[in-house]
C-alpha cells in the first residue's frame, strides 16, 4: 500500500503530527510532503480567494503529489484555520489529479475548536469524487499530545491491515 500524508502547518503543531503519523506507519510504502507558504502566514487572508481557486505561486511543495493516481491512501491534515481548513486545502484539490476514487483520511490540529474544518474538507473531498474514511483531531492549546496520535495510528492500522 502506498500512503501519501500531505500536510500544511503554521506554526509546527500540525508537522509534529504528521511526522508522528509518518513514524507510527514506517512499514509502508509511504511519502510524507509538507506544502509551505514562502510569505507570511498573515499574508494568506489577502491571498485567500486566488489560493482557494489553484494560484499555488506562493507556495513550495513537490509537484508529484500533484498526481494522486499512484498512492491508495492519502493522509491530508491541516490546522483550524478560522473555524475552517486553510485555503491551501482546497487550492491543492483544485489541482490535484486522479481524486476521483481515492481514500482520504484526515487530521487536523486546533488549539480550542475544530470549527466546521472537517465538514468543510469531507465536502471538497466528496465533489472531486474522494472517500473519507477517517478523520483525527488533535487539540491541546499549547502542545499537542502525541500519545493521542500514535493510539489514532494504531487504530487505523487494524483498518489498513484488513482492507
Amino acid at each position: 500500500m502506498k500512503i501519501l500524508i500531505l500536510y500544511f502547518s503554521m506554526t509546527g503543531r500540525t508537522k509534529r503530527v504528521a511526522e508522528t503519523i509518518a513514524e507510527e506507519l514506517s512499514s509502508f510504502d509511504l511519502k510524507i510532503e509538507q506544502v509551505k507558504y514562502n510569505k507570511k502566514v498573515k499574508d494568506l487572508l489577502k491571498e485567500q480567494d486566488s489560493i482557494k481557486r489553484g494560484v499555488l505561486t506562493d507556495f513550495s511543495y513537490s509537484e508529484e503529489v500533484i498526481d494522486l493516481e499512484y498512492f491508495d491512501l492519502i493522509f491530508f491534515g491541516t490546522p483550524t484555520y478560522g473555524g475552517l481548513p486553510p485555503p491551501i486545502f482546497e487550492g491543492f484539490l483544485e489541482i490535484a489529479k486522479n481524486v476521483n476514487g481515492k481514500r482520504f483520511i484526515l487530521f487536523n490540529t486546533c488549539r480550542f475548536i475544530v470549527g466546521k474544518t472537517f465538514e468543510r474538507m469531507q465536502t471538497k473531498i466528496e465533489e472531486k469524487g474522494g472517500i473519507v474514511l477517517n478523520k483525527g483531531k488533535f487539540k491541546g492549546l499549547f502542545k499537542i499530545n502525541m500519545k493521542k496520535v500514535k493510539k489514532f495510528i494504531d487504530n487505523l492500522k487494524q483498518e489498513l491491515i484488513k482492507s
